[in-house]
């Protein structure tokens, strides 16, 4: 099928070409032969009126001797004065030269062609007109043999553009058919491969690489999906386990168990399994955003997020600087991003968390530090990584599942923001800049 279609493309472009050409051929041959046809037919006429007018001065005294074989005097009347030799005494041409001048056409006796010119003249103060037939029998000769070179070229012609156009047609959607082929071969495992690209800058050219373009992004999705398979299964595998494994110990000796101090443990792991798995929906929903992009405070988000934080009443919370901000975004995952930097800073601060938020070259900046220990240099690169955590962070019990600052990454640079760890002279310090909204024209 896709073999058939290719033709059909191949044959109606050509078959375009030639009747694009045929056409403007058949047209210039319709003008080429009306010009020849009037040059020769304008030279006739011009040689008829050149004799008509050179022998009527000669008459003026009467007609004295033989008139040339194409030449007539004709009075007012109608009457035929005199003819030349091949004429017979029949009129030439019906009409007078009023104006001095008067041409026309005419088929005599012989079954030729004429075109007649006729000039006034006198015979002894009688008016008379003058009349000379020119044959336009290479007149029409000329057009015949116009005629016949055009229908012998124009297919010719015709022949070598349809030819061509197939042949150009062809070369061009060559291409197209690699393409094609390649991307046949493509499956989800084999999502590093590239269709070729011709060197040329042309629209193929272009389709070519945005192909490419369009395979590295879904490469770089399927392995981003791949890795965050493998990740939530490790990841969800060791709570799973630990639960597993408490059981069946219970289970096993129910005598010697503590059900209470089970039960206890019980709930710590359901709950970080029940933090994993909020975590991962948030993940999971990252490439498929439904929530309407609208226009968001990120100020009022800041504070609502803050009030929560205030409320478990852990941490001292202070603002400085802080100032209204607003942007264009999607509400939920902003207050996402405000939440987890929020809930990673709570989680290492010794006593107090610190806020800001202000507007600067058309971009709002979030700051959220914290007093704890800080991060080391050797983590601060890896910190927004998924399933990503330092080692004092697992020497905790209430560490987290380490996709807290991936999600705030990700989100921000879905909003066309950055996120980074700024150095600190203690605690960390992280910042977040996202693109103010356009102010209404």
């Amino acid at each position: 099928m896709a073999a058939s279609r290719r033709a059909g493309v191949r044959v109606r472009l050509t078959a375009l070409a030639v009747l694009v050409v045929g056409l403007g051929l058949v047209a210039g041959g319709a003008v080429a032969l009306t010009l020849v046809r009037d040059q020769l037919t304008g030279n006739a006429e011009a040689e008829a009126r050149r004799q008509a007018g050179s022998y009527a001065p000669m008459i003026s005294g009467g007609l004295t001797s033989a008139l040339p074989p194409l030449v007539q005097v004709v009075t007012r009347d109608g009457t035929v004065l005199g003819a030349g030799s091949e004429l017979a005494h029949t009129r030439l041409l019906a009409l007078w030269p009023e104006n001095g001048a008067v041409k026309g056409t005419s088929r005599l006796p012989d079954g030729e062609h004429y075109v007649v010119a006729g000039v006034s003249a006198s015979v002894r103060d009688r008016p008379v007109a003058v009349y000379a037939a020119v044959s336009l029998e290479h007149a029409d000769e000329g057009v015949e043999a116009a005629t016949t070179a055009l229908v012998i070229i124009v297919p010719i012609l015709l022949i070598a553009v349809g030819g061509t156009a197939w042949l150009v047609v062809g070369r061009t959607l060559r291409p197209v058919e690699a393409i094609r082929e390649r991307v046949t071969e493509i499956t989800a495992s084999q999502l590093d491969r590239r269709v070729p690209e011709p060197p040329t800058d042309d629209e193929v050219g272009r389709l070519a690489r945005t192909m490419n373009e369009m395979l590295a992004r879904l490469e770089e999705v399927h392995d981003r999906q791949r890795r965050f398979a493998a990740d939530a299964a490790h990841e969800l595998r060791s709570p799973l386990a630990s639960l597993r494994t408490r059981l069946e110990v219970g289970l096993a000796h129910p005598s010697r168990t503590n059900w209470v101090r089970l039960a206890g443990d019980l709930h710590r792991e359901a709950v970080r399994l029940g933090d994993l798995t909020d975590e991962l929906i948030v993940l999971a929903l990252a490439d498929g955003v439904t929530e309407p992009v609208e226009q968001v405070d990120l100020d009022e988000v800041v504070l609502t997020e803050i009030d929560a934080v205030r409320t478990r009443g852990v941490v001292d919370v202070e603002l400085t600087p802080f100032s209204a901000a607003r942007l264009r975004g999607r509400a939920g995952e902003l207050s996402r991003v405000v939440r987890n930097l929020l809930d990673n800073a709570e989680h290492h601060a010794a006593h107090r968390i610190t806020v800001g938020l202000w507007s600067a070259d058309g971009f709002a900046e979030l700051v959220v530090a914290d007093d704890g220990p800080g991060i080391p240099a050797p983590d601060r690169a890896k910190v927004f990584e998924r399933f990503y955590r330092s080692q004092r962070a697992r020497d905790r019990d209430t560490g987290g599942v380490g996709l807290g600052l991936a999600i705030v990454r990700e989100v921000t640079e879905r909003h066309g923001g950055a996120v980074w760890l700024a150095d600190s002279a203690d605690g960390a310090c992280f910042h977040v800049r996202l693109p103010l909204a356009a102010d209404p024209a």
